[in-house]
């Protein structure tokens, strides 16, 4: 064996070791079009998992996008494995109509159905063994570069990202191909990697040739700067993680003083945080400017892509799926509990009409307080706020839309259709968060009082 090979497959088991991508014992499902890359990642695998007592599992995908060529080269790697002793499981998907079906481009479709696959072969504790090299991750990094990518984008393909591995991601294509020389290893070639219909093709035939005569050595200077990149990101997303852990409020939102205070490299990656926590959709350079704007701004209101709604209101941060149109609901007041259509429980007990002194400067008791007398009727209900409410709250003189003291009072909009309306002949007596109205207040004339008590589901 000569030199070259050694110092090939010597790269590919410090790769394998330094990014803990293969325990031993474990299974691996390599996925294998039968290409240069692919053959290479296999042959090498089979002998690596004799050695390490690891279950190896060859998969194929015919994409049926090629016709006779797919059926070719499905029948290419079902040869090689029968003759190497190789299992192979091999899905048969007509991506273009399913790709028509969802609404997904070809490349996009086939990459969800093949990790689907894997995914299920591998098992929860498996790895899924893909055939990436150090020259795919530099493509991935001019494509992004041109899309206006950030460090995440720039950082290319990462050596293990979950339950994937990518034991060649040290190497160039055409290191897999002067391995399947020296092994004498057959493979396949697909015929649209040779065309400029697709964008990552046009950048390996015109691209990357004028990079590599300005230095012969261009993928590895690429691998430099992602690395550098990955280690700055992955510094900053922690910091960035932890910091949104601190910001974390008992109400599901964020601290806006704290997120405030933050510099921009770490606010941009909070943001991106809180975003995923709610949808997997992940926001571009623009709306997570503006999310940064709104929350140094101290109030406002954006809708995103991906059905997010971000909010600054009241010194909250809030991230929330979007509203869709609300439901309205009114139920009849049942003493002393009425279960509420979404799972709440509104409970009115009796309490004395006498308030102390301590009570008076107590908002959240006063709130809570009305006069019992003036809901026992049977025209009283429950309700959600409807468009057009009026209301006239105790000790203020004066009658406004809900809606405009809700506003004064910066209730988040995602809050205003959860608050509980408490009514009796049309007339609004209680609502939740402003208190009573003027005519159901507790007063020193108040014969009876009662005490609301919201108990969440």
């Amino acid at each position: 064996m000569n030199d070259l090979i050694l110092k090939l497959e010597q790269k590919i088991r410090t790769t394998i070791c330094e990014e803990k991508m293969l325990p031993e014992g474990c299974r691996v499902v390599a996925g294998v079009s039968g290409g240069a890359d692919s053959m290479a990642l296999l042959h090498f695998l089979k002998k690596y998992a004799e050695q390490h007592g690891i279950f190896l599992t060859a998969a194929h995908v015919n994409h049926e996008l090629r016709g006779e060529e797919s059926d070719a080269d499905e029948a290419f790697v079902t040869s090689w494995c029968a003759e190497n002793h190789v299992e192979l499981r091999v899905l048969h998907a007509d991506v273009a109509l399913l790709a028509k079906k969802s609404s997904q481009g070809l490349e996009e479709c086939g990459r969800n159905i093949r990790y689907t696959f894997f995914r299920k072969l591998c098992g929860p504790n498996g790895r899924i063994a893909t055939a990436h090299t150090l020259t795919d991750s530099a493509e991935t990094v001019l494509m992004n570069l041109a899309k206006g990518a950030g460090p995440h984008g720039l950082s290319g393909i990462p050596p293990v990202r979950g339950e994937v591995v990518r034991p060649l991601i040290r190497l160039t294509r055409a290191e897999t191909e002067a391995y399947c020389h020296a092994y004498a290893i057959s493979y396949v070639t697909d015929r649209t990697n040779l065309t400029d219909e697709y964008a990552r093709n046009r950048i390996r035939h015109s691209v990357v040739p004028v990079l590599r005569g300005i230095n012969p050595c261009f993928e590895r200077a690429v691998f430099k700067t992602t690395c550098l990149l990955r280690r700055d990101e992955e510094y900053l997303l922690s910091l960035a993680q932890e910091e949104l852990k601190k910001a974390a409020g008992a109400n599901g939102g964020y601290s806006l003083e704290r997120l405030a205070n933050l510099p921009d490299a770490v606010l941009s990656r909070a943001v991106a945080a809180a975003v995923r926590k709610v949808t997997p959709a992940r926001l571009g350079y623009d709306h997570i400017e503006a999310v940064i704007s709104m929350i140094r701004l101290g109030f406002g209101n954006l809708t995103l892509p991906g059905g997010i709604q971000c909010c600054a209101s009241g010194n909250t941060f809030f991230v929330l799926p979007c509203a869709v149109r609300p439901v309205r609901w009114k139920v009849p007041l049942r003493l002393p509990v009425t279960v509420l259509p979404d799972g709440r429980s509104l409970c009115i007990r009796e309490k004395s009409s006498k308030i102390k002194n301590h009570d008076k400067n107590n908002n959240l008791l006063f709130n809570n307080r009305i006069n019992y007398d003036t809901i026992l009727n049977t025209d009283s209900y429950v309700r959600n706020r409807l468009p057009g409410d009026q209301f006239r709250p105790a000790k203020r003189g004066v009658t406004k839309t809900l809606k405009k003291m809700l506003n004064e009072q910066k209730i988040p909009l995602f809050r205003r259709e959860q608050l509980i309306v408490l009514e009796c002949g049309g007339k609004i007596l209680w609502v939740e968060g402003l208190g009573p109205s003027e005519t159901a207040a507790v007063t020193d004339k108040t014969r009876r009082a009662a005490e609301i008590i919201i108990k969440e589901c």
